[in-house]
């Protein structure tokens, strides 16, 4: 055998080997399916941020179904109320307390604590967040600041609170954070840099606190979804992009089935074909080649050409 056949099947072996670690994860929660939360972390109350719609919402229903109580951390606003109405009319021998709060402000915590004193939080699911389209130096920086603080800077504050009290807790099992993260992070994100970024921090900072907290029995699992039926594109623009994922997105309960199979098994829980896909470009095309590539087209894509557009009109 010569030298070039050798080396074709070494590329052979690591791109099956590559593309099998991708793949086989995503067979766990498949086949293993949903877990009981309340049972395997003997979970009285779970703490819900963004949970007055879509995936928020779903992770409520999932937890009441399973005998769990549930406080919302969401926007103070009419559907916040009736979400928290529709879960008590619905799972009346389950607890439904609301938090109408701003996660932008940092004055925030006073309200979740004053609700939280005394109970027991041993799940926390840190799905609030939201996506600015447009050009980051467009924007005015009051927003992005917001932004920011919605998709991380509260979630850490968050985090750092209830997972020491989960410390604190006995039991093999202390509880679980959850994260509901994207997989947009995984390539160069022009005119949603924001979220791109805040959602690239929040998988790394899940995927790392994990390896943390495994050992005290404390589970971490990151969420990346496909496109999810949501909210979430209410202010994503009109683009070509964003109606394809509009397209192809899937109901919430989809995603939120995932998690509560992967929790606790895997700390990535990699829902639906998008993350896949981007993992399996990530395997042909390193990241470094991915930024090149996309600097060099990005201004030729229809969603760039209208942020230009709404851009110059803004000014």
């Amino acid at each position: 055998m010569g030298l070039l056949a050798v080396l074709l099947w070494a590329f052979a072996a690591v791109g099956f080997c590559g593309c099998a670690t991708l793949f086989l994860p995503g067979l766990i929660h498949v086949c293993l399916g949903v877990q009981d939360l309340k049972k395997k972390y003997g979970a009285e109350w779970a703490l819900v941020t963004g949970g007055s719609s879509g995936i928020g919402k779903a992770i409520v229903e999932f937890c009441c179904r399973q005998g769990i109580n549930v406080i919302i951390v969401a926007v103070p606003e009419k559907m916040l109320d009736e979400t928290t109405e529709e879960m008590r009319q619905k799972y009346p021998e389950v607890s439904v307390i609301k938090v109408g709060v701003d996660l932008s402000r940092p004055d925030f915590m006073r309200s979740v604590e004053k609700e939280t004193r005394g109970k027991e939080i041993r799940l926390l699911f840190c799905n609030a967040g939201f996506m600015l389209s447009g050009f980051f130096c467009d924007m005015p920086f009051g927003k992005t600041r917001a932004n920011s603080a919605v998709n991380v800077n509260c979630h850490l504050e968050l985090t750092h609170e209830y997972v020491n009290r989960m410390r604190s807790l006995s039991g093999a099992k202390k509880g679980a954070v959850l994260f509901t993260s994207s997989p947009a992070w995984m390539l160069p994100s022009p005119t949603a840099a924001m979220y791109a970024g805040t959602k690239a921090f929040v998988t790394h900072f899940g995927l790392s606190l994990a390896c943390e907290l495994k050992s005290e029995g404390i589970d971490v699992c990151v969420a990346h979804p496909s496109p999810v039926q949501s909210r979430f594109y209410d202010n994503a623009g009109d683009g070509a992009e964003v109606n394809f994922f509009k397209s192809t997105a899937k109901g919430p309960e989809v995603l939120v089935g995932c998690m509560f199979a992967c929790v606790g098994r895997l700390v990535l829980c990699n829902q639906g074909y998008f993350p896949k896909v981007m993992g399996f470009l990530h395997k042909i095309l390193d990241f470094s080649c991915l930024t090149e590539i996309t600097a060099n087209v990005a201004h030729t894509s229809g969603t760039f050409i209208q942020a230009k557009k709404e851009a110059l009109k803004m000014k």
